[in-house]
């Protein structure tokens, strides 16, 4: 895998850890928008980094305030579920996120949540 698809699927990991869900209305947040946002929490959910930085935070308080509907949920958590596996993010590091940033999601962050749910 060259590093360009990496970074792609490291983004997609990172976000599914945060909310574990992809926009697919016109003025919501798409996947791509949602990795980009959310790169910064990678080396922390990778198990690179023991510590969560203030952009990480700040990235998964935004991607927070932007899904909102449950088709919008759906697709993210399909999205970002995806590109955790890729990654191997660390289950224990996405479930942390939510209480170490002081924000709510509306589902569990999990990388084996079931999105159907």
């Amino acid at each position: 895998m060259n590093m360009s698809c990496k970074k792609m699927v490291s983004c997609v990991i990172i976000g599914m850890m945060v909310l574990g869900l992809v926009a697919s209305h016109a003025n919501a947040i798409t996947c791509t928008e949602a990795i980009s946002t959310l790169m910064p929490c990678k080396d922390y959910l990778i198990g690179k980094s023991n510590f969560v930085s203030v952009p990480c935070c700040t990235g998964a308080s935004a991607l927070n305030g932007k899904v909102k509907t449950k088709p919008e949920l759906k697709s993210m958590c399909e999205c970002l579920k995806q590109a955790a596996a890729a990654l191997h993010v660390i289950p224990e590091r996405a479930k942390s996120l939510p209480g170490i940033c002081k924000i709510t999601t509306p589902v569990p962050i999990d990388p084996n949540a079931d999105c159907n749910k």
